[in-house]
């Protein structure tokens, strides 16, 4: 695949720390602007999959790549905390001053951390299939292994963890061995939209290739986050977060939407019957992009 031509489009700003942020923007360019933080071992490309959805409901939707991730420069010791101060300075640069945030998998406590620090500028936030915080108990019930391992790696084998990133990259390199194996693997409702969207695995392979661009570094640094104390209590977080979880989703369980429903202050938990990791926010995003502009 020619990468030049791919990311032409592709944009970027220097923070006031010198780093790259890069990112890009689907949907209604001046639309109503949602800020989209992925899921974990992806790049901005993943928002092509709400391009359509985004133009039909006149968003404009801005994917960054996380510090280390496709095109953006690795930060040192990066904190979940430090998320909001790199947004708060794109969205300068945008000239957005409130904007609305959603979050995939492990965009969640991206999204937890924005809502916490920057309440006066966000209108409205959602998360889905979002991963709970370390501390929450049986967490990994329903968990598929390989996730499973992923995770328990990173806590506490690292060396081992880099490695399994480095395997899991070269698997999403191979697009037709990886949509055979994930058809395998995954549940039916994902199985079915794969079928129906062909695009979606191309997309996520795309996605995925492009964020180990510079390598697993960033990755690997953003999962020992992800099973550390994340910095800061859920308690803390003083806006309604919606929440939409699959019943059937493997790869973060229904489970941690029921935790994260518990112990957020203000949240709004659907709860998708039949919904897979894919599958919840794909065939729901109308919904939940109508929930994040809606007047109420």
């Amino acid at each position: 695949m020619d990468h030049n031509s791919q990311f032409s489009d592709s944009q970027h700003i220097r923070l006031h720390d010198g780093r790259r942020l890069a990112y890009a923007r689907y949907g209604k360019m001046g639309g109503r602007p949602i800020f989209y933080f992925t899921g974990g071992n992806s790049s901005r490309l993943e928002g092509m999959w709400f391009e359509q959805a985004a133009q039909q409901h006149a968003i404009d939707l801005i994917v960054p790549d996380r510090p280390g991730f496709g095109l953006s420069d690795f930060k040192p010791d990066r904190q979940f905390l430090d998320w909001p101060a790199d947004v708060e300075q794109l969205a300068d640069s945008l000239h957005i001053d409130r904007f609305a945030i959603l979050g995939l998998s492990g965009g969640s406590p991206h999204v937890a951390a924005v809502c916490r620090q920057l309440p006066e500028r966000v209108t409205k936030a959602a998360i889905a299939s979002g991963v709970a915080p370390p501390e929450m108990p049986d967490k990994f019930t329903g968990m598929w292994p390989p996730v499973r391992m992923i995770f328990t790696s990173a806590r506490y084998a690292p060396w081992l963890n880099r490695i399994l990133l480095g395997q899991m990259s070269k698997f999403y390199a191979d697009e037709e061995q990886m949509r055979s194996r994930m058809k395998q693997a995954l549940p039916a409702p994902d199985v079915a939209l794969i079928d129906a969207r062909p695009e979606i695995m191309s997309i996520f392979s795309a996605a995925a290739r492009e964020a180990h661009r510079q390598g697993v570094q960033g990755d690997a640094w953003e999962w020992r986050l992800y099973v550390h104390p994340w910095g800061f209590g859920l308690d803390e977080i003083p806006g309604e977060i919606g929440l939409w979880y699959g019943t059937v989703d493997k790869n973060v369980p229904v489970g941690m939407g029921h935790y994260l429903a518990q112990h957020l202050p203000h949240s709004r938990l659907t709860v998708v019957p039949d919904g897979g990791h894919f599958s919840t926010i794909n065939n729901h995003i109308s919904t939940i992009f109508n929930y994040l502009t809606g007047e109420r």
